[in-house]
């Protein structure tokens, strides 16, 4: 089981204000990168006719991490789009390959995010219920600010600080 960190990341800016503070998150930690742009992952279908997909093997390196860190903008309120697609693509860890999704039981997942304007409220509950629905731990989010807000963007080197010390100690 590996100890560094599984980065998803789900924008669709390459070098966004998620990836920056992913940069702050991770600084030099090793860890795992997945840019979610770069796969084919289609739409949970009941049908199960995506199989062919590159959903499975993301999945297959999830099951090799103990944590996973899902970094994503905050998009209309919610995550973004791809990373909606992706972890709706759970669905298949509990219907057609049940032994991976009993293989998440007990990892943890994290949260970065970023977000220019007012924080939505709710935006983490889809985290946070998908990982107690799978027996996973929520470890909590990294939400850096990226707004004009220059008190707000100061508060952003308090919670880096924090985050990380429940991401790596």
């Amino acid at each position: 089981m590996k100890k560094d960190p599984l980065v998803i990341y789900g924008s669709s800016r390459e070098e966004g204000n998620t990836r920056h503070a992913l940069s702050l998150v991770l600084n030099e930690h090793p860890h795992e990168f997945i840019d979610l742009r770069s796969l084919d992952i289609s739409y949970f279908d009941y049908t199960h006719a995506n199989e062919g997909d590159d959903f499975l093997s993301v999945a297959e390196k999830m099951l090799s991490h103990e944590k996973i860190i899902l970094a994503t903008p905050v998009y209309w309120y919610t995550m973004s789009a791809m990373m909606k697609t992706f972890i709706d693509r759970w669905s298949d860890l509990i219907t057609i390959r049940k032994e991976m999704g009993r293989a998440l039981k007990g990892k943890w997942v994290y949260v970065v995010s970023s977000y220019g304007s007012e924080y939505p409220c709710g935006f983490e509950d889809p985290f946070r219920l998908t990982c107690q629905y799978l027996d996973m731990h929520y470890g909590g989010a990294y939400l850096h600010y990226s707004g004009n807000d220059t008190i707000r963007v100061e508060e952003n080197t308090r919670q880096v600080s924090a985050f990380k010390h429940l991401l790596f100690d």
